[in-house]
């Protein structure tokens, strides 16, 4: 058995008291609860105590993964009754975990997609913004132009001299490679060729570390317009974004309460259950929470699990 990091809680059921003090002072005075139990399964058989504990174990494990889903601390504690209500319960907690994880995948779901959108707006915005800085008139770089195809990008400005002659050796009057704004160490470059030959010009520069540039399909006329609306929209889409993580944290904090509060019923269920199988049916018993502050030796912790049933669980 692991011994426990600090601010771990020490759940344990233990029949005899010189267990249970020693267990009581292991934890903080005033974050140590201990009570008298009844150790009672309603008459249960052995096989279905075990069934209940194989069940429960199920549960814990479920509800530990969705809270692991939503990032959610764990906050162990006592719980508010005495022993699970088990069909009730049980079918109720399976339900509280469904509409916890189908409600968080809904609005993950919808703020994933508001990401996604503003995501293609600032990349479009990018785009044409890039395009209005080449010093290309926008009427020059209309993508298709009869006969003629356009290749835009950027090259190093120590390789355009090399690239142009190259173009020139290759395409002499059946392509024109113009010059536009230098941006940083390069320059860009617009190439008009005709389409049959487009994907040989494209092949000649990408020789002189040519960077191709997308020309966005779009009106001369709107292209300002075009960027203007991209920019509003994104500005909705990010304040609709705001509002549904606003939404997640309220939905994320609301289940953190629910879950930790099925869970630590969960896992006393479990330890009743255990007791009852390892201290007899009909025990009186005690029954104690321990928040623990220092790290047990491991010597303490296998003493006291050979006297009554205990259980570690780090704690928020």
């Amino acid at each position: 058995m692991s011994t426990p990091a600090k601010n771990s809680i020490l759940r344990a059921i233990f029949a005899d008291d010189a267990s249970l003090k020693i267990a009581t002072a292991l934890g903080s005075p005033r974050k140590t609860e201990s009570k008298k139990i009844h150790l009672t399964s309603g008459q249960l058989t052995t096989e279905q105590i075990a069934c209940r504990i194989k069940e429960l174990l199920k549960l814990r494990d479920e509800i530990l993964q969705v809270m692991r889903q939503l990032s959610l601390t764990r906050d162990a504690g006592p719980s508010s009754v005495d022993q699970l209500g088990y069909h009730g319960e049980l079918e109720s907690a399976k339900q509280e975990l469904d509409e916890a994880r189908d409600e968080y995948q809904d609005v993950q779901g919808r703020i994933d997609g508001i990401q996604r959108q503003i995501d293609d707006s600032e990349k479009r915005i990018a785009a044409l913004t890039e395009i209005s800085q080449t010093g290309f008139a926008t009427d020059q770089l209309e993508s298709e132009a009869g006969d003629f195809r356009r290749i835009l990008g950027r090259l190093p400005i120590k390789k355009l001299e090399a690239a142009q002659k190259a173009m020139l050796s290759q395409f002499k009057d059946q392509a024109i490679l113009a010059v536009g704004n230098k941006k940083k160490d390069a320059f860009y470059i617009l190439i008009a060729t005709p389409k049959d030959r487009s994907s040989q010009a494209l092949q000649t520069v990408l020789l002189y570390d040519f960077t191709p540039v997308e020309i966005p399909e779009y009106k001369p006329s709107e292209a300002r317009s075009e960027i203007q609306t991209e920019e509003d929209r994104v500005k909705v889409l990010s304040q609709e974004l705001d509002e549904l993580k606003l939404q997640l944290d309220d939905l994320r904090k609301k289940a953190g309460q629910n879950l930790n509060r099925r869970l630590n019923g969960v896992v006393d269920s479990l330890m009743l259950l255990r007791g009852i199988l390892k201290l007899g049916e009909g025990i009186q018993a005690s029954r104690i929470y321990a928040q623990l502050e220092r790290v047990l030796p491991t010597e303490t912790l296998n003493n006291l699990s050979r006297k009554g049933v205990i259980e570690l669980e780090s704690s928020s």
